[in-house]
């Protein structure tokens, strides 16, 4: 078998954990032991956790958080006046799942930012893949009711039709 061609297919289908993996396996011979479906399971792992990899980069990109900042470093032992209990339901992102905001007072210096950026970051990092692949898969495109319920009314100010 010829190395080289099956390492370009991977790339050129877009897999290029795969093709790391790939290249690894054939520069250890250590792995020679194992089975064909162990080391294809390594090959998909290690796709898959690039991809993984790569989506966190992309969100916390877009969300362009000032600071870098985690929820595990939190310091409740500050008297801040933070409530465990509600700190730590929001951490564990249910209000997102619910369309909810977050608004975060206190006096200044007290790390409301810092706190906020954990949140931010603490979302991205478990943000459900398949709520967005599930808007991609609808039918129609979406729009605002707004947005609806304006057109019409736009549509005859301006002389357009509405059919």
């Amino acid at each position: 078998m010829l190395a080289h061609p099956t390492y370009e297919r991977l790339i050129a289908l877009g897999l290029p954990g795969m093709a790391k993996a790939f290249e690894e396996q054939r520069a250890a011979p250590d792995l020679a032991a194992l089975s064909f479906e162990e080391r294809i399971g390594i090959m998909a792992d290690r796709e898959a956790a690039e991809r993984d990899s790569k989506r966190l980069t992309a969100r916390l990109k877009f969300a362009a958080l000032r600071q870098d900042a985690c929820v595990e470093d939190i310091d409740l032992r500050t008297p801040r006046g933070l409530d465990r209990a509600l700190l730590a339901r929001l951490v564990a992102g249910d209000w997102i799942g619910r369309h909810q905001n977050c608004l975060i007072t206190g006096p200044c210096g007290v790390g409301k930012s810092w706190i906020a950026c954990a949140l931010g970051h603490k979302a991205a990092a478990t943000a459900a893949p398949s709520s967005t692949s599930a808007s991609r898969a609808s039918s129609r495109p979406w729009r605002s009711p707004a947005a609806t319920a304006a057109t019409p009314a736009c549509s005859r100010r301006w002389g357009a039709s509405t059919s």
